[in-house]
């Protein structure tokens, strides 16, 4: 098992599954499936979307909330492919999303300069 599935991992307690997500802390699972859709929860019961998929893309969409550009889509995505893989584990949503934010404002500074 990484280190990633270990971070992510469910864990039973007092018949709640929760996880523990790097830069958010522990959650339930249930609460990480609220973003989900029917189709994604089901896949998630069915073990076609792991544990540790499924903390990632809470994490995202924490991020995403977090972030001045989170509901543009296409521009978050080309900003948050420029945060280090390992800096995407360790930071809180709230730092990734300043991040984001970051590089799209320097993105439009040197596009204007």
């Amino acid at each position: 098992m990484t280190d990633q599935e270990n971070r992510t991992k469910a864990r039973a307690g007092k018949g709640e599954q929760h996880m523990k997500i790097e830069g958010i802390g522990t959650i339930s699972k249930e609460e990480a499936m609220k973003i989900l859709t029917r189709e994604g929860r089901k896949a998630v019961k069915d073990g076609e979307i792991t544990t540790e998929e499924l903390g990632e893309m809470y994490k995202l969409d924490q991020v995403k909330k977090a972030s001045k550009i989170g509901s543009m889509e296409d521009t978050f995505y080309a900003s948050y492919k420029w945060v280090p893989a390992d800096l995407k584990e360790q930071l809180t949503p709230e730092q990734l999303g300043k991040l984001v934010d970051s590089f799209y404002e320097c993105y439009g500074a040197g596009k204007n300069a």
